[in-house]
């Protein structure tokens, strides 16, 4: 057992900057704040909220092209009027048949 860990101590002696460095990337890889693991999931978290921004994008400009077509279409506000909000004309009677 003595003489493998003389061993180890022999190499690190010849071979001293290749151990420092050695060193040195395990303690960044593995315990640093910023190591590599954390890195990997952030990454995968960045690209997971792209593609939530990708959806997003396209649900708002889904929803603009409705907002201006009820903009320029009174017909189309009306019965969106009448069918979800349950709104009606002066002179109108309104009746609501549940199912």
């Amino acid at each position: 057992m003595n003489d493998s860990i003389g061993d180890i101590f022999k190499w690190i002696a010849r071979h001293k900057y290749l151990a420092v460095t050695l060193a040195f990337l395990a303690i960044i890889v593995l315990f640093d704040e910023n190591n590599l693991l954390k890195h990997i999931q952030n990454q995968r978290e960045i690209a997971s909220l792209k593609s939530e921004i990708e959806e997003l994008n396209e649900q708002h400009d889904a929803l603009e092209i409705k907002l201006e077509v009820l903009d320029r279409d009174v017909e189309v506000m009306e019965k969106v009027a009448r069918e979800k909000y349950d709104m009606q004309l002066d002179n109108e009677e309104v009746f609501i048949v549940e199912d």
